[in-house]
């Protein structure tokens, strides 16, 4: 109920059979053969690149929060829906030093912008529900749903794909055709499944939001520590440009043998997870195991709230290096095995029967757009004391904390996924 105004019956949102039936619908989409196609990534790869080698010609700070997010938009428009009419890379970016600080990154102007400030707001304000507990949130809300002009605005920027993929069955039933099974995308199939408006826009906020901001936050937070660790960036470029030269076109097949691309994406999940906070129900009556002796948790009516970002912090299992990223930590093959081991030891993308589909999407995404990135630039810096809102800087007083709060030269936070407060802002160099 706390997420149902935001998320309706979708994927999120669901329990029991009615999420088996969400992923048995969306589980063909993420096959080995789909996600191994690499012409989308391709194509808005390279709108990606001309923006920031302009970026970089110029010497001019990018968010690339916002660059990564409009790729990760466009590529799922096409990729799920089978449509082009987003083209969010086309539209203006924020400028450095002018931008105001948005819901989660920075403020843009126009439809787009309005849409971005909802889709991003509704997020803070669920997980806002989740901090006052299974009703609380009610009586703040008692007359007012904040979630509601927030999905209204959302719905009328989606609605125009949902309009003209029902369209499209409708000519096809008038004309007695069956829609391509090899061509049809997620959205097709979604509405051939049912003629339930509210089911079908309710799934596409779902799913936009994973494959939007789980593979966007991944690759704003690496070259993140890509610029913090220039070391380890000269090391990955080696490994990509001894691979592919400056201008192969990487594949699927090809990507799978990089091992320490893998271990850089790792850390930065393990460090940074797209979903730092989860949440559990037991169906259950059950006994947590605790220092204490246990906890008995009641079935249905409890609320688990748990951190992945805090299981994968934890020195028992990381080691006493914990808080520094470190991707050798991945090539380590007995620590490989222990992390097989136990899959609730490292679980960025969920874990157990509710482990995210598109996991190896994000994989492959992340993968691709780096191979790319590093072929075309040898340096990033960080450039958020000059770019961002100075509302988004972290706070003095983080230099006398302890862990990487003292370290951190952008402020994480998190609104159901992670983010950079007023955007990741980058200076990229040939």
């Amino acid at each position: 109920m706390r997420f149902g105004s935001y998320f309706g019956t979708g994927i999120f949102a669901s329990d029991g059979e009615r999420a088996k039936y969400h992923r048995a619908i969306a589980r063909p989409y993420f096959a080995r053969e789909r996600i191994s196609d690499y012409e989308c990534f391709s194509r808005h790869s390279d709108k990606l690149l001309a923006i920031i080698q302009a970026h970089s010609s110029s010497e001019t700070p990018l968010d690339v929060q916002d660059v990564f997010s409009r790729f990760t938009m466009d590529a799922a428009e096409e990729f799920l829906f089978g449509n082009h009419d987003f083209a969010t890379l086309d539209l203006p970016l924020p400028k450095a030093g002018q931008t105001e600080e948005g819901a989660k990154g920075s403020v843009l102007e126009g439809v787009f912008g309005r849409f971005v400030q909802a889709f991003e707001q509704g997020q803070k304000n669920a997980l806002n529900r989740l901090g006052k507990g299974n009703y609380g949130w009610t009586i703040t809300e008692f007359f007012n749903d904040k979630q509601m002009p927030i999905v209204k605005t959302m719905d009328a920027y989606l609605k125009p794909l949902a309009a003209a993929a029902i369209k499209r069955k409708k000519e096809r039933e008038a004309k007695g055709e069956e829609e391509s099974k090899e061509h049809e995308s997620f959205l097709d199939h979604l509405v051939a499944s049912t003629d339930d408006v509210t089911l079908i826009m309710d799934q596409l906020r779902n799913v936009l939001l994973a494959a939007r901001d789980t593979t966007a936050q991944l690759l704003s937070f690496t070259c993140y520590f890509l610029a913090l660790k220039p070391e380890i960036m000269d090391g990955l470029r080696q490994e990509i440009l001894s691979a592919y030269g400056d201008s192969t076109i990487p594949t699927y097949d090809d990507i799978k043998k990089h091992k320490y691309l893998r271990a850089v994406l790792d850390e930065t999940l393990r460090l940074f997870p797209p979903v730092p906070i989860n949440v559990r129900h037991s169906k259950h009556d059950v006994v947590i195991p605790t220092r204490e002796g246990g906890l008995y948790i009641p079935r249905d009516d409890f609320t688990c709230i748990y951190s992945t970002i805090s299981v994968h912090r934890r020195k028992d299992l990381w080691g006493d290096d914990v808080e520094e990223f470190n991707p050798e930590r991945w090539m380590d093959p007995e620590r490989a095995r222990k992390i097989a081991s136990d899959p609730f030891m490292f679980l960025p993308f969920n874990g157990g029967p509710r482990i995210c589909l598109g996991q190896q999407f994000a994989y492959n995404e992340a993968s691709f757009v780096l191979v790319r990135l590093l072929q075309n630039f040898s340096r990033i810096t960080l450039a958020q004391e000059e770019a961002a809102p100075t509302s988004a800087l972290p706070p003095a007083r983080w230099k006398e904390a302890t862990g990487r709060k003292r370290v951190e030269k952008v402020w994480p936070k998190t609104a159901l996924t992670l983010y950079s407060k007023g955007g990741m802002w980058v200076r990229f160099h040939h």
